[in-house]
């Protein structure tokens, strides 16, 4: 059997290995021409096969664009997870990093890619050219911290286009984690690594062997790999303890218009919430009180400025003590991998592999929140309560007031957490070869499951929890639960006769001050709610390909073709308790669905012009797929391409593609549930002047109701609704790429390519969010009868109370809905600028990257059928203008030394028009420009023992201001800061 690391000498010998063979980006060359026939080329079961293309290839040459990390990158990175590697390269967004992978219940510790900010479920992940199974229930999207970073042999990333190739979930792009399938001998690999600041660590192990067999018809290769990291909470750094918050600016002038040197809010501290606090706040007359650690009160304190719900140098509500920067994640993985030549033409192969990832986050505790007045809401305590104080029972009868209510931070209650085990599952099997003279052919079989195991913690059962603080006095004097005396108490939450499920052990507690709740009565209130999903994914299909199918004038033509038939398979059953609505969690309803696709594919590559004036050679590749859904009906995808070899070292290309997605079993098949989403009120006197247009704004929001200076003090998340929608229909994806590669050989060493890109995509999957029916509903020029405002509901002039017992303030949102439709667009453009050049100096082998993005184009259309209405997000969090990567490395002998910097461009820190409408609202508008560097050092000793050590983040580059890396939009900043990590490599 030839070698099945063959590809890097054919990859050496051609001209694009200057660009690949090192390089972190893939620039691709001039191509030789395609003149050999079947006879002259030597067929062997290792070609290489480019990532976008199913025909075999002579080097890495394709009409698009194709990035590459090779194996050597990933250990200087000291990576210990492809997705935190990936996601600081500047093709994909930071959206699900181990940092702010907590956003959503149930996806802490996952790592799913998003490339050019599409979508993780836009983003098709393959290995070894082949699909995964997906790691969220609904999903397709995978998590990448399943696969093995030592068994990595590259990874190739190709933008747009690839549906034709591949099939659905390719809008953005295709990521192919390419395996080493031939391993020679063992090798070990440790690392660790601690932060500079606070108690976070990280380790890293692995071990890996492999040996051919049979006079080397066979090679089989194993891999052992276990990474840990602990958690880091945001008050163990310097920035968590800064507790900045918006306020009025008092040095803000009226008589000047607001702007960036004038602005009319500032961040301030210390300060936090000013409506919550860990020990209990209630409000009589008027005047705000606070509870004592020793169930004693008193009049909340404000010495310093307050605004929306927050205060500077007051008794406020520190969120950062229970904000967490990254959590715990243990992971291990089993891999192994076995390849057989049958005969000289044929070939069995093999893989397997066995993930379990355990992931653990620590999150906010259960809160009560009350009205501004404090007559509804919060926690509700009679004045006969046997915590009660006669100074507080006082207060309220001269109120008028037979209830108190309370609304508070239950910390002592116990935080809510969220532990997951993920277990993955996936084998491969099938044969590869040849027959006749040039045609190769693939079988191959894939099945993955994925299993999930979701604890959540301290999940608060409601009932429980109102029965345990309605406490009175037994005959002994003794505090006992209200409804232990009396069977038929009522509920003062709900109006209602306490169920027995809340009656039974009852334990009572107090809430007056922070530590009055018992550990004995946060253990009975208290769940642990069990959630378990599964997901599972068959793949069978079978291609043929030549490389040489006939001869033009100007070489071969190529040729593939073959057929594919997929299932995929998700359930998740809830814990009963959350998914009646009954604890603090979301009312999750037990969900599930599935749904297959046979598909039909074809590709042609096809020389067409040959040595002439401009022409060394022009090749046309032309690709489509046809795919039949037992959802959504059939669906066609395909792909146009141009190679175009200039003169030597000179080449364009270009790709003209149509992709698609078929919804999710989520989108598909999801229940209407409850969910939280987090509104900036347009119709806040603060948020008024943002709009687009500020009187129009302004009028709808008094058709509303809403008065005019209405000030919005919701700091937290509101409920609505959210759901699936099964008559939904497919994604359509419009991808064009057009780039020029340039190797001069004046320069030997250097290559450089130029790819302008843009992805437009229409029919998209998605519900229209909270915020957007938010702002339509009071921009709308037609006035307030529109679909928008009927998805939004507010308050009334005396307020709100909703089922749950949370009080709305006048006029404010209290619910939302929001469910799946095909409704929407998103255009992305940009430029990739990508260069490599490798030399020799003072005697060693030096090589320097650089791989930059520059956005030209975010917009995002919340309704496809108003073209004129899009929102532009270009130089807003999440989405700089540039990013980039620049990196340099020296070898000589056996030392070698590395240095990345990652660079990302300054934003606005609101959105672009609401800046343009007010360019004074906030200070700091904007976040600055960051760049983090990365430096590493290492020694070969003869033995076969390599040591070495890094600093990441070396110069401690900060987070900005109130921002903390753990949000989809500043994801893309270190929350962690300087780390030191050393390892070793020891090869035998």
């Amino acid at each position: 059997m030839q070698n099945t690391l063959k590809y890097v000498a054919e990859l050496r010998a051609s001209q694009l290995g200057l660009a690949l063979s090192f390089a972190i980006l893939s620039l691709g060359t001039t191509a030789a021409h395609a003149q050999d026939t079947a006879d002259e080329a030597e067929l062997v079961l290792d070609q290489i096969q480019v990532t976008g293309s199913r025909i075999t290839r002579q080097g890495f040459i394709t009409p698009s664009p194709v990035t590459a990390i090779t194996s050597d990158e990933i250990r200087v990175s000291g990576a210990e997870t492809a997705a935190d590697l990936l996601a600081s390269l500047p093709a994909l967004q930071s959206t699900f990093t181990s940092a702010n992978s907590g956003r959503f219940i149930g996806t802490v510790g996952l790592g799913q890619l998003d490339l050019r900010g599409m979508g993780q479920a836009r983003t098709l992940v393959l290995v070894n050219g082949r699909r995964h199974v997906g790691s969220s229930p609904g999903s397709s999207s995978v998590d990448v911290n399943t696969i093995p970073v030592e068994l990595i042999d590259r990874i190739e990333i190709i933008t747009g286009g690839a549906s034709a190739v591949y099939g659905a979930d390719a809008v953005a792009g295709v990521v192919n984690f390419i395996m080493k399938r031939d391993f020679q001998g063992f090798e070990a690999r440790a690392q660790h690594g601690v932060a500079d600041e606070g108690s976070f660590e990280r380790s890293f192990a692995s071990f890996t062997g492999g040996n051919n067999f049979s006079d080397g018809r066979g090679s089989a290769a194993f891999s052992v790999e276990f990474s840990s990291q602990s958690n880091l909470g945001l008050s163990e750094r310097r920035v968590g303890r800064e507790s900045l918050v918006l306020v009025p600016n008092p040095a803000f002038d009226p008589s000047r218009p607001a702007s960036e040197s004038n602005p009319q809010r500032v961040l301030q501290g210390p300060g936090g919430l000013l409506t919550q606090t860990n020990g209990g706040r209630f409000v009589v007359g008027g005047t705000p009180y606070v509870f004592n650690a020793d169930g004693s009160f008193r009049r909340q304190r404000f010495d310093g400025p307050r605004d929306a719900g927050q205060c500077v140098n007051c008794d406020y509500l520190d969120l950062a003590s229970t904000t967490e920067l990254q959590p715990a994640l243990d992971r291990f993985s089993l891999n192994s991998f076995f390849n057989f030549e049958i005969n000289e033409n044929h070939r069995a192969f093999f893989e397997g592999k066995y993930s379990r990832s355990n992931s653990e986050s620590q999150r906010q505790p259960s809160f009560d929140q009350i009205s501004a007045d404090g007559s509804t809401g919060g926690l509700v305590v009679r004045l006969d309560n046997a915590y009660v104080s006669n100074e507080l029972r006082q207060l309220h009868e001269q109120a008028g007031r037979q209830l108190i209510r309370v609304a508070r931070f239950n910390e002592d209650a116990g935080r809510r957490g969220e532990e997951a085990e993920r277990q993955t599952l996936r084998v491969v099997a099938g044969m590869d070869g040849y027959f006749g003279e040039s045609w190769g052919y693939e079988v191959a079989a894939v099945h993955g499951r994925t299993t999930v195991d979701r604890i959540n913690s301290a999940n608060r059962i409601n009932e429980r929890f109102q029965a345990g603080l309605d406490v009175v006095r037994d005959s002994r004097g003794n505090p006992v639960c209200r409804t232990t005396l009396d069977p038929n108490a009522i509920n003062p939450h709900t109006g209602s006769v306490y169920s027995a499920f809340a009656r039974t052990g009852c334990v009572p507690f107090s809430i007056f001050g922070n530590g009055a709740v018992s550990a004995e009565a946060s253990d009975w209130f208290n769940a642990r709610s069990l959630n378990e999903a599964s997901l599972s994914q068959t793949v069978v299909g079978g291609s043929v390909n030549n490389p040489f199918l006939f001869e033009t004038w100007a070489g071969s033509a190529g040729f593939a073709s073959g057929l594919e038939y997929r299932r995929e398979e998700s359930s998740e059953n809830t814990d009963p308790l959350s998914a009646l609505g009954l604890t603090f969690l979301n009312a999750i309803p037990s969900r599930g669905g599935s749904y297959d696709v046979k598909e039909a594919f074809a590709e042609l590559s096809l020389p067409v012009l040959a040595d002439l004036p401009a022409v060394e050679s022009l090749t046309f590749d032309f690709a489509g797929r046809y795919s039949q859904y037992d959802t959504i009906g059939s669906t066609g995808t395909w792909r146009l391409g141009l190679d175009w070899s200039v003169m030597p070292g000179l080449r364009v290309r270009g790709t003209r593609a149509r992709s698609v997605r078929a919804p999710g079993i989520n989108e598909l098949f999801n229940p209407q549930s409850a969910s939280f989403a987090v509104v900036a009120d347009p119709c806040s006197a603060r948020n008024v002047p943002n709009a687009a247009n500020p009187t129009q704004r302004a009028a709808n929001c008094r058709a509303l109701g809403v008065p005019a200076g209405f000030e919005d003090a919701v700091s937290s998340s509101r409920p609505g609704f959210s759901g699936g929608n099964p008559d939904l229909s497919e994604e359509v994806g419009t991808t064009t790429s057009f780039g020029v590669v340039w190797q001069p050989e004046f320069v030997d060493g250097l290559g450089l390519s130029l790819d302008w890109w843009e992805i437009d995509l229409t029919d998209a999957i998605g519900a229209v969010t909270a915020q957007i029916n938010a702002n339509r509903c009071v921009d709308a020029p037609g006035g307030i009868n529109n679909p928008f405002c009927a998805a939004i509901q507010r308050a009334g002039a005396s307020g709100f109370v909703d089922s749950a017992g949370r009080a709305w303030a006048p006029y404010a949102i209290y619910s939302w809905t929001a469910f799946s439709e095909n409704l929407a667009r998103s255009v992305r453009e940009g430029v990739d600028i990508e260069a490599d050049y490798r030399f020799e100096a003072f005697g060693g082998d030096a090589n320097v990257r650089f791989l930059g993005t520059r956005l030209l184009k975010v917009r995002s259309y919340a309704f496809q059928d108003f073209p004129q209405e899009f929102v532009e997000a270009v130089t807003t969090e999440g989405n700089p203008r540039w990013r980039a990567n620049l990196s340099a490395s020296y070898r000589h002998g056996p030392w070698r030394a590395s240095w990345e910097t990652r660079h990302v461009d300054g934003v606005l820190r609101v959105a672009l028009e609401s800046f343009q409408s007010n360019p004074g609202q906030v200070a700091p508008i904007r976040n600055g420009s960051a760049a983090y560097h990365d430096l590493q050092a290492s020694y070969r000793f003869e033995q076969g023992v390599e040591v070495y050590a890094g600093i990441d983040n070396a110069f401690d580059k900060q987070l900005p201001p109130a921002r903390f890396g753990t949000g989809a939009n500043d994801g893309l900043y270190d929350n962690v800061g300087r780390f030191f990590r050393v390892g070793a490599i020891v090869t035998f």
